[in-house]
């Protein structure tokens, strides 16, 4: 099981659950994690899944009208019956949160690995070892995922996270962005929060100077960002819109192959950035003064005290020193 709602923060386990996969009795797990996090989606076509299990406890951001199948304490024991069927001999929870150890309790399986951090959830768990918070610079879920994982046996060292998106799906996004001018940048315009968005006018002028270089620009993100993509795509030069696109409405994996066919993915700390990089494609992280997003080396963040304070200029000049690098490499 897996804590954690993000779609970026659920594909940094990835490579930690096919470990486990590859040393359970049958090859396969089951995975528990959030709607939220699209993991049916994700995993849909990968040998070493079993089953992907929704633990649907936690009203969604932007809904507060959807009930959810296990909120409170019903809905806790609602969700140990349906793990009790099934009958798992052992639980492996990337998390700190006692809840999840209740769960797994309440449904009788007899072998429970959690983080440890607290007595509480200690009190439910069988085995250990446990581990320690990790206390630094960079974002906290992949490093205790990865010390996690190593304190059971499941690695001997970090793991880079990437993904298998099906070929089939990724001749079907070639064909369907073949207008766009090769190579094409796509952009992260999406958040999860207000304070991680760099702001529309910010990605009107980055689009316009990369067409103007004879790019090809593609805005990616949920339904929920239609609105910004059109806006954006209006507020470049009339002359240049042939060389602009955007992909809102798209299945994840379908979005994932857009981004596995871009030059680079530019943008916001978001879900579209992680898949990026899960997909082998560089990614440039307007990031601000928020904490590193270190797990992959094709990840080049811009930093600064305030988000507002990174520039256009500096994004391009990031973009350039980069390639030239790889160039020369």
């Amino acid at each position: 099981m897996q804590q954690y709602a993000g779609i970026g923060d659920f594909i940094w386990h990835i490579p930690y659950f096919r470990e486990a996969a590859r040393r359970s009795r049958d090859g396969r797990v089951s995975v528990i994690s959030q709607p939220s996090t699209l993991a049916r989606e994700l995993l849909a076509h990968e040998p070493w899944v079993e089953e992907v299990i929704y633990y649907d406890h936690r009203r969604r951001k932007h809904d507060r009208a959807t009930s959810r199948k296990h909120a409170g304490l019903l809905g806790m024991w609602k969700m140990a019956r349906e793990l009790r069927e099934r009958r798992f001999d052992r639980a492996l929870f990337f998390t700190h949160r006692p809840n999840r150890a209740v769960v797994a309790w309440l449904a009788g399986i007899p072998r429970r690995s959690a983080y440890g951090f607290g007595w509480l959830q200690r009190l439910f768990l069988t085995e250990g070892p446990f581990i320690k918070p990790y206390q630094g610079p960079s974002l906290e879920v992949y490093r205790n995922a990865t010390a996690f994982a190593i304190a059971h046996g499941l690695s001997t060292g970090p793991i880079v996270p990437k993904l298998a998106v099906p070929p089939a799906v990724v001749e079907k996004m070639r064909h369907e962005l073949a207008g766009l001018p090769q190579p094409f940048y796509a952009f992260a315009i999406g958040t999860s929060e207000p304070r991680k968005q760099w702001g529309k006018q910010n990605f009107i002028a980055l689009a316009t100077e990369l067409i103007k270089q004879g790019k090809g620009v593609l805005l990616t993100g949920g339904p929920g960002e239609d609105g910004l993509a059109c806006e954006i795509e209006a507020g470049v030069p009339a002359e240049l819109r042939g060389a602009i696109a955007h992909l809102t409405r798209a299945h994840i994996l379908e979005s994932a192959a857009a981004l596995s066919l871009a030059r680079a993915c530019v943008g916001n700390d978001t879900a579209a950035v992680n898949l990026s990089v899960a997909c082998n494609r560089p990614a440039y992280v307007v990031l601000g003064a928020r904490k590193l997003i270190d797990h992959d080396p094709l990840v080049h963040m811009l930093t600064a005290p305030r988000l507002s304070d990174i520039t256009v200029a500096d994004v391009l000049a990031l973009i350039r020193r980069t390639e030239e690098a790889d160039g020369a490499a």
